[in-house]
């Protein structure tokens, strides 16, 4: 999955679905591993629910998602707004369904401790957190003077205010890897700035550079 990384510049929100044949030979080699593991066990590791023994069901930003493991497929339960087939849910984007796929293959059952770490203490993370400011921006200029208007977006992707921080907000890309947001509104001495903190755990279900595509999808996810 670092392949997809490579290819997607992931500071240009514009390049997310970049190289579509790399992304779909990521998406076919992930589906190949799937298929070759039990569903059963990869539903309870990563909080998805198996349906039909052939079919997985997961909450991605909020949204229902579908994983067809027969015919390699991954779109939404319900139709979305933006769907050209009223007749149809909607084909997740392929950018997405790497990361979906990513998680499933990745996801190691342990659960959420509580505790929260920066993106510089990830293995590997000293290398990227420099560029994490640049990922950040669009999202600290459209709510530098609303942190409430950001939490009501957050909400609206089934995500919540922070009960430990009053200006935090978690949001949950997968049920077992939450991300929180620490968001400073601008001021008179300071200008806006936000901050992402990841659990602990997230080893167990999500590589760091995928975290950071994660982070690039979020970003045009809250803004757009």
């Amino acid at each position: 999955m670092a392949e997809n990384n490579k290819k997607i510049d992931p500071g240009t929100p514009d390049s997310l679905d970049g190289n579509l044949k790399t992304l779909e030979r990521v998406c076919s080699t992930s589906f190949g591993m799937l298929k070759k593991r039990d569903l059963a066990d990869i539903a309870v590791d990563s909080g998805s629910q198996l349906k039909n023994g052939k079919k997985l069901l997961i909450k991605y930003f909020g949204k229902k998602v579908v994983i067809d493991i027969g015919p390699g497929k991954v779109y939404y339960l319900e139709r979305q707004k933006d769907s050209k087939d009223p007749d149809s849910p909607g084909q997740v984007d392929i950018f997405s369904s790497s990361i979906i796929l990513h998680y499933l293959n990745n996801a190691g059952g342990s659960r959420i401790p509580g505790k929260w770490i920066s993106y510089r203490e990830l293995p590997d993370g000293m290398f990227y957190f420099r560029t994490i400011p640049g990922v950040m921006g669009p999202l600290v200029k459209k709510y530098e003077d609303s942190f409430g208007d950001l939490i009501k977006t957050i909400e609206k992707h089934g995500g919540k205010r922070s009960p430990d921080f009053a200006n935090g907000a978690i949001i949950y890309p997968f049920p077992y890897f939450p991300m929180l947001i620490i968001f400073e509104e601008k001021s008179d001495e300071f200008e806006a700035a936000a901050r992402v903190l990841f659990d602990s755990n997230y080893c167990h279900y999500i590589k760091t550079d995928i975290i950071k595509m994660i982070l690039v999808y979020m970003v045009r996810l809250l803004t757009s």
